[in-house]
C-alpha cells in the first residue's frame, strides 16, 4: 500500500498545460498551485480518492496529499512533497515523505509540451522507478508510474481535476 500511495504522490507532484508557451524553472510548476481532487490506484484495482494542495513560496513548491480512510484503509494516509529547480544541474528535484515512513528522491529534466518524465533516484523500497505526468488541459492531469526505470507497463495510474 505504501508503494501504491508513494507513486500517487510522485505522480500527483508533477506535469505544462497543453498548448502553453514553454516555461522554465519553478514558473513551469505554477500550473499546480491550488487544490486538486484525485482518483488513483494500482492498475486493475479500484482507485482511491485523494486531495492534493500545492503552494509555491521562495522557489519551492510544497504539496500535501491527503488520502482519507476508505475501502480497506482504516487510517488516513498523508504525503508531504517539496519540489525545487536545480539551475546548475538543469533539472527538477523532488523529495517526498509520508505518514508511514516512506520516502523518495526524484529528478526530472525540463520539458516542453505537456509531458513530464520523472526518475526515482532513491526510494523507501530501494527500487528505481519512473513516472510520467501529462497535463491534458488547464484543469486536468493524468499520471502513470512504472515499477522500474525500463518498464513499459504502468503499475499505478491516476487522474486529478482542479477543485
Amino acid at each position: 500500500m505504501i508503494r501504491t500511495l508513494t507513486l500517487l504522490a510522485l505522480a500527483v507532484g508533477l506535469a505544462a498545460p497543453a498548448g502553453a508557451q514553454p516555461m522554465t524553472g519553478m514558473a513551469a510548476m505554477q500550473y499546480y498551485v491550488g487544490t486538486w481532487s484525485c482518483t488513483a490506484g494500482p492498475v486493475g484495482s479500484a482507485p482511491v480518492n485523494a486531495t492534493a494542495a500545492y503552494t509555491i513560496d521562495s522557489g519551492v513548491m510544497r504539496e500535501w496529499v491527503v488520502v482519507p480512510a476508505q475501502g480497506k484503509m482504516t487510517t488516513p494516509y498523508v504525503i508531504s512533497i517539496a519540489t525545487a529547480y536545480d539551475t546548475k544541474g538543469g533539472r527538477y528535484i523532488q523529495t517526498f515523505n509520508d505518514s508511514e515512513g516512506g520516502w523518495s528522491v526524484s529528478t526530472a529534466p525540463p520539458w516542453t509540451g505537456n509531458t513530464e518524465q520523472w526518475t526515482d533516484q532513491a526510494t523507501h523500497d530501494g527500487k528505481l522507478g519512473h513516472g510520467q505526468t501529462v497535463r491534458t488541459d488547464q484543469n486536468t492531469f493524468t499520471f502513470s508510474s512504472y515499477p522500474s526505470v525500463t518498464a513499459t507497463q504502468a503499475d499505478f495510474q491516476g487522474t486529478c481535476h482542479r477543485s
